[in-house]
């Protein structure tokens, strides 16, 4: 009998039958099929099931809460995280549940943490992330997870940051000294991290690509929020001048800020030897990196994208060194004039650069 002509036919029914009709050809490439949804049909099914997810989480945690009992919130919390596991593992193919998995693992680790009580909400909330990262199998939630990992280990590593006021009389040398090793860091693994096969390490990219991407938003995000409110170096005190005046330490910490981005330069042109003759008047941006560890961050991601082909990473730095700039402008004590002066030397420099490079481009 055949098939009725309301009836849906599946992928492999139509090729036979172009096939057995001469339509096709036996041998004829096929196009890969693709069964994800249309991107729009994805940000609805995620809205609602985040919307269900809420529902089901105030519908556990209220009542948890109003009991005011520790044990049960970790009891909770617990069942929680090990029903949204289990939703990811077992139903890959659907997208609505293991969506919906994830603000509840999220939820459930908060109130797990909640009943734990720790003395050290750093340490617990390290353990819960790396728990949610080790066990899903959600891109999203490793995402989430990858990225609260890498706030506390930038929190451990700014210890001046909610342990004392902000006075500068209150820091120690060796505090501030912290931070130009925590930024060269997280940039090396920044630089090192895009530049890697995801299966460098055997861990393969449902691991990769995760922590990848959510060290890329995070430090991005950091160092363009630095620049905003904690720009120490035209942002300080006024009796902070003396501290603060370039020397060859402060020269020394810039320089390493700058360090990834020459390390990847100098990857890039030995593997393409010929690019130099064409991009050296770019140095003429290095000043500006070295002023702004941002601006610095912003040109390693920029030219990361541009080396390995990834628009992605590209926009991401144009729109974070735009940001830094901006900050930077902001913060600089200067009259207006002088500010406006600098802007008109900037562009004058990139024009002569643009101008030159244009010349020598075949």
């Amino acid at each position: 009998m055949s098939q009725s002509i309301n009836q849906l036919a599946g992928w492999d029914s139509v090729i036979t039958g172009l096939r057995d009709s001469g339509a096709l050809r036996q041998d004829a490439a096929l196009p890969e099929h693709d069964d994800s949804l249309p991107w729009s049909v994805m940000i609805l099914q995620t809205i609602a099931a985040w919307i269900a997810a809420a529902l089901l989480v105030a519908a556990v945690v209220v009542p948890a809460f109003i009991a005011s009992n520790e044990s049960a919130w970790l009891v909770c919390g617990v069942v929680l995280m090990a029903l949204a596991i289990a939703v990811m593992h077992f139903n890959r193919k659907s997208f609505f549940l293991p969506q919906m998995a994830v603000p509840v693992a999220i939820a459930g680790a908060v109130l797990a943490g909640f009943g734990l009580k720790p003395d050290s909400w750093e340490l617990t909330t390290f353990i819960l992330a790396l728990i949610l990262f080790a066990l899903s199998s959600h891109r999203l939630l490793r995402f989430i997870a990858a990225g609260v990992m890498l706030a506390v280990l930038w929190y451990w590593m700014t210890p001046w940051l909610g342990r004392y006021s902000y006075d500068l009389e209150q820091q120690t040398a060796w505090v501030w000294q912290l931070a130009p090793l925590r930024d060269l860091l997280f940039s090396l693994a920044l630089w090192w991290l895009w530049t890697q096969p995801p299966n460098r390490l055997g861990i393969g990219p449902a691991v990769w690509q995760p922590l990848r991407h959510a060290l890329l938003w995070f430090w991005l995000g950091v160092q363009v929020w630095q620049a905003i409110f904690w720009h120490t170096l035209f942002g300080a005190p006024a009796d902070a001048d003396q501290w603060l005046a370039p020397n060859t330490l402060w020269l020394a910490h810039r320089l390493l800020d700058l360090l990834p981005l020459l390390l990847a330069v100098a990857a890039t042109l030995r593997h393409s030897p010929g690019l130099g003759a064409r991009i050296w008047p770019l140095a003429v941006l290095l000043p500006l990196c070295v002023l702004s560890p941002a601006l610095a961050t912003a040109a390693l991601v920029l030219w990361i994208g541009l080396a390995e082909g990834r628009s992605y990473l590209t926009a991401l730095g144009i729109a974070a060194a735009l940001a830094g700039f901006g900050a930077f402008y902001y913060n600089l004590s200067w009259p207006l004039l002088h500010k406006g002066l600098l802007l008109m030397a900037s562009g004058a420099v990139l024009l002569l650069a643009w101008l030159f490079m244009s010349r020598r481009t075949p």
